[in-house]
């Protein structure tokens, strides 16, 4: 049993930690394969139902205002994680003064300190791939009634895939803050 500091409540851990969470956490590039996935099962069940590929018979104003609005999100989550990795190079690279005794981020590994960079440099690519795939995709469909499932796929493979990232950022983001506080 592992009890830890949290903001100053303690949290008791006990037993191995999650196999499949690990999994996930230490293969960031599977992100691609799960996003694949889902949208693979999405044009499916479409098929088998007999309905429109993705977004393609959805308005053409709702189709490009949704398409202009994960731009956006993703561009502006860019921004911050981007932001986000400037701050925990200096966290991370803060050393205690000569006398004072180690600060708790101090104990990391150099290979544990990469790791937590990584997770936030990962991230990044994918959200610049959902703007630039979902400006290309509202300019491609234009004012076309129908819309193009092709690209379309492709923006929510690349966002699926990006929240899975950022699912990755956040738990990094707590545990350097608990590492912090504790």
């Amino acid at each position: 049993m592992q009890i830890m500091s949290l903001y100053e409540v303690d949290v008791e851990r006990t037993g191995r930690r999650r196999t499949l969470w690990r999994w996930f956490l230490l293969h960031p590039s599977a992100d691609f394969g799960w996003a694949a996935l889902a949208v693979l099962i999405w044009l499916g069940i479409a098929l088998l139902a007999r309905q429109p590929l993705m977004l393609e018979g959805v308005d053409p104003g709702a189709r490009r205002t949704l398409l202009q609005t994960l731009a956006t999100l993703a561009g502006a989550t860019a921004g911050l994680t981007l932001t986000s990795v400037s701050m925990l190079i200096n966290v991370l690279g803060k050393k205690a003064a000569p006398g004072q005794r180690e600060l708790p981020l101090e104990k990391l590994s150099a290979t544990h300190r990469r790791q937590i960079g990584e997770v936030f440099l990962f991230a990044i690519p994918g959200l610049g791939l959902v703007v630039v795939a979902a400006l290309v995709t509202v300019v491609l469909e234009g004012d076309a009634l129908t819309g193009l499932w092709i690209p379309e796929a492709l923006v929510f493979v690349l966002t699926f895939a990006s929240v899975l990232a950022l699912l990755r950022v956040a738990w990094a983001l707590r545990r350097v803050l608990a590492i912090a506080t504790a």
